[in-house]
């Protein structure tokens, strides 16, 4: 049986929320409609009393007592559940499009919905949804953690940034490094640096690769700070350690 794609709907316009609902499930009945609220705080109330399972949120930006973005900040802030988020507005404006992606909005739709841009939308979302086992059920906190780690463990030669890992499971950057600091002991950066250090230690001692080829397979374009990074990390530079110094 096909795993059904649990969603809630937040809009304080009754006939636009049933309308949204109404789109998407006429897609299939893999989407299920778990939540529908009038506002962003008994959205929020629901979800964190009753630990309410869902995949996706769609959610008016302009609501009463608490706008869209905000209800998308206190999600990330208070729970630890993995899912995309889709903001629905009545007008374009790119600084808030922007504000909308930081916390985390995989798209947006703009009012009167266009069934054909819900479909794009809604096809955008499943194709992630099947491909990645984050949002396949509901995860935890550690497994995110997790998940980040063997990613970042496998592309350690690319150029890193919070905001690139914590998309990978689907968090908001601030919090996932706040919350990766708290289960590591360690901040994700200097995180980075220390496996690429190990990795570059072992690239030393176990092939022939010069050493801005180790810099480079690191992470490090610039050699010499890569080599100043290491002395930093091991106390020797990497050609001591390369002639057993």
């Amino acid at each position: 049986m096909t795993e059904k794609i649990k969603v809630i709907v937040v809009d304080d316009e009754s006939r636009l929320r049933r309308g949204i609902e109404k789109l998407i499930t006429s897609n299939g009945e893999e989407w299920e409609i778990v939540g529908s609220y009038v506002t962003g705080q008994s959205c929020l109330d629901d979800v964190i009393t009753h630990d309410l399972p869902f995949d996706v949120l769609f959610t008016d930006v302009k609501m009463p007592l608490m706008s869209g973005l905000e209800l998308l900040t206190r999600l990330n802030e208070r729970t630890s559940k993995a899912y995309y988020a889709v903001i629905i507005s009545g007008y374009d404006d790119f600084e808030f499009i922007q504000k909308a992606m930081r916390e985390g909005a995989l798209d947006y739709l703009l009012k009167p919905i266009d069934r054909l841009e819900m479909q794009v939308c809604l096809d955008k979302i499943k194709a992630k949804f099947h491909k990645n086992e984050v949002l396949a059920e509901p995860e935890s906190k550690n497994v995110s953690i997790e998940i980040a780690t063997q990613w970042i463990h496998e592309h350690l030669h690319e150029t890193l940034t919070i905001e690139k890992i914590a998309g990978k499971v689907f968090m908001n950057a601030t919090y996932f490094s706040e919350y990766f600091k708290r289960k590591t002991g360690e901040t994700v950066l200097d995180y980075i640096t220390k496996k690429r250090m190990e990795k570059a230690i072992t690239l030393l001692k176990t092939t022939n690769m010069k050493i801005y080829e180790i810099s480079l397979a690191t992470g490090y374009t610039d050699t010499k700070y890569f080599s100043k990074l290491f002395k930093k990390h091991y106390g020797m530079l990497p050609s001591q350690i390369r002639h057993g110094e």
